[in-house]
């Protein structure tokens, strides 16, 4: 993750240089290798470089081909072939070696806004063009890399960090409610738009900005497809077009040097260290492979790792292990060198900072591997309702009797479905009741209990034919918690995930095969690695965690781990203190979780200061965040 940030003016003010450049410094975490600041009048960019693969150490930022249109982008584009071509067609000569930066120059140049449109890959990049005096900002199709901004008056300040913006002087510290609302309901915030702050707002995935005299812009350029449809008359063919796809995905996302991949011994991972291996042998002969499993405990009760070391030992990775036995909820919390961008409700979280840096150690690109579960999901119903409301009543046969043998011979056979249906007879949920401890002024301001039935904000106006609810799962609001978690502006350290089974060209192609057979169990990513990995591996089936840690923790520390709670003068906002339960003493853990929020709420609002006069402290802007604060 490169850092980039900018303030542009559309009053004729000029960009103070100096300021630009304290910004620019305080990105030095995400970019350690070069910094770099441009100005011309009105507008400024500053850019920090992690240099990934050997190929970066002729990267400059900010960049231009022709001094009137600047980039700064922290970018890696997927199908270069097929893009350099697409631009030689226009008319823009460009080759394999071309930057990223200059490779989203010339598509701009090429086709305007349009230009993403054109491109593919995991990108943040903002464009000042000079000759028409206007800002363009493109986050890509997932959102794993996106861009926040304040719009003050006659100036647009923007980052790739939150923390970033909060630090120039005229971007107040100011809570956004609904935001700190969702997080206490949900863990949350689930407007895309917009962040715990109220003058920083988020370019949501999939979107594109500008900025300039007329004002500012968001427009959608791209929605998962919902209408595609491959058919094959024959399977095998299935599994080859697949198998081709995420051989690209990870050759795509591959240093020449050396990466690293997230290994729990579940299928995924497994799959994309098989994939890695085999591409080393085939096109990066250099590459050093290395692969990271982190254990609850290391005395052999933890099967994920028993079988990442069986993955390791065959594909012959060597397998580092960050052990969090014995952690406890919160431990660490007060630790002034931890920084939350944003509220997060895992008391566990802290565990990251050790994984990381045992990562950062080692490589800093890390594969996850994310994605295929929502991807993958297996629904039968709305396939078996297409197939009859299409008169296809053979096809609906074969399928039904299809499924019906393979549920046998599942390694849970018909127990687990069964299982499933006792719990479900025999235990009715009951309805989830809005938090007592919530502040009654608050609930009734921002009408929080209609909130609660209907937490999103994104209606999607064409359910997917076939893959509702893996389709629908694409636009949870998770997912941006999850890149900022993984992301250096959390874990302080020089490493980039990479998350091949959010490729588009894998997404759309999963989005438009058919469900059954290939999802359930994950059939189609079975079958593409017969005879890659271990036979145990290849067959096993996910297994949840045996116990809750927090639910673990909490019954063995007590009262304890709650003790001597001081909270934050801002928290009565937000929080009924005199009504927060007993936490130690409950058994369910979605409750624990929920209870559990204002805690971390507490936490977050009493590190949110500090953090911010210490970060603008550390880039030089102290007098200024002071007067701000």
């Amino acid at each position: 993750m490169s850092g980039i940030v900018g303030i542009v003016y559309n009053d004729g003010r000029a960009v103070n240089r100096q300021l630009l450049r304290h910004l620019t410094q305080s990105l030095a975490f995400c970019g350690p290798d070069a910094q770099e600041v441009w100005t011309f009048g009105c507008a400024g960019l500053g850019h920090t470089l992690l240099r990934s693969c050997p190929q970066d150490r002729h990267e400059r930022q900010p960049a231009s081909l022709d001094q009137q249109t600047w980039i700064a982008a922290d970018a890696r584009l997927d199908a270069r072939e097929e893009l350099v071509e697409a631009l030689r067609a226009q008319g823009h000569e460009s080759s394999l070696i071309t930057l990223d930066c200059e490779l989203l120059l010339h598509a701009y140049a090429a086709w305007g806004e349009d230009c993403v449109e054109h491109v593919l890959g995991d990108f943040v990049f903002v464009i000042w063009d000079g000759r028409r005096q206007k800002l363009f900002c493109a986050c890509d199709h997932f959102g794993i890399k996106t861009l926040y901004f304040a719009e003050l008056r006659n100036c647009l300040v923007f980052s790739n960090t939150l923390e970033c913006v909060r630090l120039h002087p005229d971007v107040s510290d100011r809570l956004n409610e609904a935001a700190i609302a969702d997080f206490l309901l949900f863990g949350l915030n689930y407007d895309k738009g917009t962040t715990s702050f109220v003058d920083i707002r988020r370019l949501p995935p999939a979107h594109t900005l500008q900025w300039s005299t007329e004002g500012l812009e968001c427009r959608r350029y791209w929605m998962p497809p919902t209408d595609g449809h491959i058919r094959y008359r024959r399977r095998s063919e299935y599994v080859e077009h697949f198998s081709e796809l995420l051989k690209k995905a990870v050759a795509d996302r591959l240093p020449a040097d050396s990466a690293g991949i997230f290994l729990s011994g579940g299928l995924d991972s497994s799959s994309l260290a098989a994939t890695a291996c085999e591409l080393r042998g085939e096109k990066f002969p250099e590459l050093k492979l290395h692969a990271f499993t982190t254990t609850l405990s290391d005395d052999g009760r933890d099967s994920d790792l028993a079988a990442a070391r069986v993955v390791a030992k065959a594909l012959q990775i060597p397998l580092h292990t960050t052990s969090l036995e014995g952690a406890g909820p919160f431990d660490g919390w007060d630790d002034a060198r931890i920084r939350w961008p944003e509220p997060i409700d895992d008391p566990f979280a802290r565990g990251i900072f050790a994984e990381f840096r045992e990562i950062a150690s080692e490589t800093r690109v890390v594969f996850s591997g994310e994605g295929s579960d929502n991807l993958m999901e297996f629904e039968m119903w709305p396939r078996i309702r297409m197939l009859w409301r299409g008169g296809q009543i053979g096809q609906l046969a074969t399928d039904i009797a299809e499924h019906a043998v393979r549920r046998i011979r599942a390694p849970d056979g018909l127990r687990g479905p069964l299982r499933r249906m006792g719990r479900l007879i025999g235990r009715r949920k009951p309805r989830a009741i809005i938090p007592a401890w919530l502040s009654s002024e608050m609930v009734s301001r921002l009408e929080l209990r209609s909130r609660w039935e209907n937490p999103s904000l994104e209606s999607l106006k064409t359910p997917h034919p076939v893959h509702p609810r893996g389709y629908e799962s694409l636009f949870l609001p998770h997912w941006r918690r999850m890149f900022m978690n993984e992301s250096p502006e959390v874990t302080r350290q020089p490493v980039e995930v990479r998350y091949p089974f959010l490729d588009l060209r894998l997404a759309e192609f999963l989005l438009a095969i058919p469900a059954m057979p290939w999802f359930f169990r994950k059939h189609l990513m079975r079958e593409a690695m017969r005879g890659r990995l271990p036979e145990s591996i290849r067959m096993r089936a996910k297994r949840p965690l045996r116990r809750d840690p927090l639910i673990s923790a909490m019954r063995k520390g007590g009262a304890g781990l709650f003790e001597g709670f001081s909270p934050a003068e801002e928290l009565s906002r937000y929080v009924n203190t005199k009504a927060l339960p007993s936490i130690w003493k409950a058994t369910g853990g979605e409750l624990t979780e929920s209870n559990l929020r204002p805690w971390c709420l507490n936490f977050w609002l009493k590190s949110c200061k500090r953090i911010g006069y210490k970060i603008a402290q550390e880039a030089g802007l102290a007098e200024a965040a002071s007067s701000n604060r």
